[in-house]
């Protein structure tokens, strides 16, 4: 065990190691949004997978139009009417021309499409002939097979978040099930005598338990699968039993809080009680320093603050990266960005990362972010208008107009 403070690169490396990706699974390409694909998908056919019209007008051999003009049109004789969806077998031949719509197959000996409104009369329909007002090249609005994709070709990375284009690729290639890594299950407990549930009226001392409820909204945002468990009172034996009776079957399991003169005196007892061993239990953050992180087999375990603004700060720089890393991300840590600050920090510069809590937002297509009020690791108000993590070195000071590392977690909008 880690007995020194670590840094946050340090702690995050120790718990990113201890993990893996999950088992995939098949399941229906409905389902897919937000899952990440779990191998890579090669294309089994050309797409298009014949060469089709771009637009709507007519498929002309390019030779015939060669000297159109306004004043002297090509004049070709209209021999068919090609939707999409049809085979067209009869060939363009020379002077002849086929009105064509979009997407429709190019017919044989027809190498161009003239667009409607470069023919004289052209979107009549069942004209007999056509005046085409311009010179068409080969190849002119004409989609050629396996132009998009060719067959062979990598479609889709393992890895790859699954939306809405992906969705359409795979249904183009006919794929009504896709192979995504499971999600993961979390399991939650909040410990803590003055912890009561939402639905109660909290008693003089007491207070609703909110941590656990942070925790499950961040896991569902994460792609995991929460299971939060009842407050438990602070006790050895009550939160060890908890745990083992509700954290079986789990992929990584949180605690959140212990005895108020002090989480972490109740916390490595109960860990030792359920056979977990600790990788470290204290890091070079603030707030958040004292979290700790434990293996029970092969069970991740992480020990979060029971401070609420603590325990958000740990569980975005721990907690997410795991699950992103079991969810099969191949860059588990939430990336960062750099955004210009409004304020400053007046507090002067300690040794540990801070982490404060802000507000991001666009003005006139620049990144720029806002120190929320209440910075204490207690305070829980700032969190609701938040939605960035403003990364602050240690020995380094914020002020205005500074150039600040942001970690975003929320939606960014304009100002």
């Amino acid at each position: 065990m880690n007995t020194q403070p670590l840094t946050i690169e340090e702690a995050q490396r120790l718990v990113l190691e201890a993990v893996d990706p999950l088992p995939a699974e098949l399941i229906p390409l409905g389902d897919c949004t937000g899952r990440i694909l779990a191998e890579d998908l090669y294309a089994d056919a050309d797409l298009p997978a014949f060469d089709r019209s771009m637009m709507d007008g007519f498929a002309v051999r390019s030779a015939d139009t060669a000297a159109a003009c306004p004043d002297r049109p090509a004049y070709l004789t209209v021999i068919a009417e090609i939707a999409a969806g049809e085979d067209p077998v009869r060939p363009v031949g020379p002077g002849e021309a086929a009105r064509i719509m979009t997407g429709a197959p190019i017919p044989p000996g027809a190498d161009a499409v003239c667009r409607f409104e470069a023919t004289s009369d052209g979107f009549r329909k069942n004209v007999p002939r056509v005046g085409v007002l311009k010179p068409t090249s080969e190849g002119e609005n004409i989609a050629r097979r396996g132009e998009d994709i060719s067959r062979g070709g990598r479609v889709l990375t393992k890895g790859t978040r699954l939306g809405s284009g992906a969705a359409a690729v795979l249904a183009s290639f006919g794929r009504a099930e896709v192979s995504v890594y499971r999600r993961p299950s979390v399991a939650i407990f909040t410990a803590g005598s003055e912890l009561v549930e939402i639905t109660e009226q909290p008693g003089r001392g007491q207070i609703r338990s909110s941590n656990g409820w942070m925790l499950a909204a961040l896991v569902r945002e994460a792609g995991g699968l929460p299971r939060l468990a009842k407050p438990v009172p602070d006790g050895i034996d009550e939160l060890a039993a908890a745990v083992t009776s509700e954290g079986e079957g789990a992929d990584l399991l949180v605690t959140t809080g212990g005895v108020s003169v002090g989480d972490y005196d109740l916390i490595p007892a109960v860990y030792e009680r359920l056979g977990a061993r600790t990788v470290f239990w204290k890091t070079q953050i603030r707030p958040g320093s004292p979290v700790r992180f434990a293996l029970r087999g092969r069970q991740p375990v992480l020990g979060v603050s029971g401070n609420p603004a603590a325990a958000f700060v740990n569980a975005l720089l721990f907690v997410v990266p795991v699950l992103r890393k079991m969810a099969g991300l191949p860059d588990p840590l939430p990336p960062t960005v750099q955004a210009v600050s409004v304020s400053g920090f007046p507090k002067p510069p300690i040794k540990p990362v801070r982490y404060l809590q802000a507000h991001a937002y666009l003005q006139e297509g620049r990144l720029l972010v806002e120190l929320a009020c209440g910075q204490s690791a207690g305070m829980i108000g700032s969190l609701a208008g938040t939605n960035a993590l403003v990364r602050l070195p240690g020995g380094a000071s914020l002020r205005e107009g500074d150039l600040a590392d942001v970690l975003l977690y929320g939606e960014v909008r304009s100002k």
